[in-house]
């Protein structure tokens, strides 16, 4: 009887190390890998991947989302501000209008798996980031054909305040300006950036870029100036078109001014 414990023991012992020692194993990611909904939970939950969601910003509240994937929205986010497409999906290099922030979004050092409602967004974010230099970037397919077991159920229904984006292009230089941002539900303005995108794709206000004026710097100032001062849209386009009065000809250290193509701009934003 006691051999036939120690026997017993000696077996349990060996069973419970090999179970401790089992090795898990990770797939390797490679230019020709097939990754879709279908396999997706073997390659969850990876440090080497960036997951990602191009749907709308209220998608993942309204229909749900795949647990550790992250937002960024397509249309709500990317159109006008990482490209232009003038409204199609066949992706030409010229439409890029700001690299810098395609490449603050995505991570070139990881994997990224892409998915929307269908495979248009999520091809043409492929097309983008290829010809930008990224090798490892997949397409997985629609949210809805996902069945595996990460899949977090939307509540139906999303609050959201408002944002908004424009864009004005100097026919004359081919320069575009970009302005966007979010406000209250009072329509006050919370956040605001400008840009300034030059005929090559680059925006003017890159570190080191080559201009006599310091775009960041000054675009900055007005930036930080509209937030102190408050208010709506068509307060401040008013105060531009008289600055003399309101006092924004005397903004402290602003010497940029309000170009026509400032102000048509600010136009494509206002009373809307």
């Amino acid at each position: 009887m006691r051999r036939l414990m120690a026997l017993f023991s000696v077996f349990l012992l060996v069973f419970i190390l090999t179970s401790c020692t089992e090795e898990i194993t990770i797939l390797d990611i490679t230019t020709d890998s097939e990754i879709t909904m279908a396999n997706l939970d073997d390659y969850m939950f990876r440090d080497d991947v960036q997951y990602v969601d191009l749907r709308n910003f209220n998608d993942p509240f309204m229909s749900g989302t795949i647990d550790g994937f992250i937002n960024i929205p397509f249309f709500d986010y990317l159109d006008f501000r990482a490209f232009d497409r003038n409204g199609v999906f066949e992706f030409d290099p010229d439409q890029i209008v700001n690299v810098r922030e395609i490449e603050r979004l995505f991570d070139s050092d990881k994997a990224i798996f892409l998915y929307a409602d269908g495979c248009i967004r999520s091809g043409y974010v492929k097309d983008v980031l290829d010809y930008l230099g990224y090798e490892r970037v997949f397409v997985l397919g629609g949210f809805y054909e996902y069945q595996g077991e990460h899949r977090i159920v939307g509540t139906g229904e999303f609050s959201f305040g408002n944002t908004f984006y424009g864009s004005y292009v100097d026919e004359e230089t081919d320069y575009q300006y970009l302005v966007y941002g979010s406000i209250d539900v009072a329509h006050n303005i919370k956040s605001v950036r400008f840009d300034i995108i030059d005929d090559r794709g680059l925006t003017l206000r890159s570190e080191g870029y080559a201009a006599e004026i310091n775009y960041n710097e000054q675009l900055t100032i007005l930036e930080n100036f509209i937030l102190n001062q408050g208010g709506n849209w068509n307060q401040h386009y008013d105060n531009i078109l008289h600055a003399e009065t309101s006092g924004y000809d005397e903004i402290e250290g602003y010497e940029l001014g309000f170009s026509e193509n400032l102000l048509s701009l600010i136009e494509t934003v206002i009373r809307k």
